[in-house]
């Protein structure tokens, strides 16, 4: 059954705008009535089709509704699924993050062990180079203080030795000058002598 309607005064308006004369339109429209003749649709048959249409929308709804009713339990049970896997999963990185976080204390408690051995090493080490270079400044104190006792006691030695080269230098000193004197009260006694 065709749904194809033919408005055959609408046609004829139309030929007569586009430049036809009035009865070349009715003659070419009665043309194309008589040419599709059966293939227009009446009031009975557009109702009819309509009927179709509305049946077949209403199947189709009706089969929408059943694959809509399908993909929800589909999806409910996915939802269910998924939470149990969710769950596997919570409890699977729950397990891992446990395992790790006790490596990581066991790995820091090794660590702080080794590093407080090391720190305990390195502090008795120290002590023990602090004495070391304690004892040796406080003999190289006792050395010096020998030392400068010594120079000291050399200092005095000499000032003795050149006070004792002074006086001796004072002496001859004195008795160079003194013999010097007498030589010149001799030459000036035989000087007036010859001039007197």
């Amino acid at each position: 059954m065709s749904l194809l309607a033919f408005d055959t005064h609408r046609a004829v308006k139309a030929l007569c705008e586009a430049g036809a004369t009035e009865p070349l339109a009715e003659a070419v429209v009665a043309t194309v009535g008589d040419a599709i003749g059966g293939n227009v649709a009446t009031k009975t048959d557009i109702a009819d089709a309509k009927t179709d249409l509305e049946a077949s929308i209403a199947a189709v709804k009706t089969d929408l509704e059943a694959g809509i009713a399908v993909v929800e339990a589909d999806l409910a049970e996915s939802k269910v699924a998924f939470k149990a896997d969710i769950d596997r999963v919570e409890t699977t990185l729950k397990a891992d993050i446990d395992r790790v976080e006790t490596a990581l204390r066991a790995d820091i408690d090794r660590v702080e062990t080794t590093l407080k051995a090391d720190i305990d090493r390195v502090e008795t080490t120290l002590r023990a180079e602090i004495s070391e270079v304690r004892t040796d400044l406080k003999a190289d104190i006792a050395e010096v203080r020998t030392d400068v006792a010594q120079v000291r006691t050399e200092v005095a030695s000499v000032r003795a030795e050149l006070k004792a080269d002074i006086g001796g230098l004072e002496a001859r000193l004195y008795r160079q000058l003194w013999l010097m004197a007498v030589g010149i009260v001799g030459l000036t006694v035989a000087l007036v002598k010859l001039l007197g």
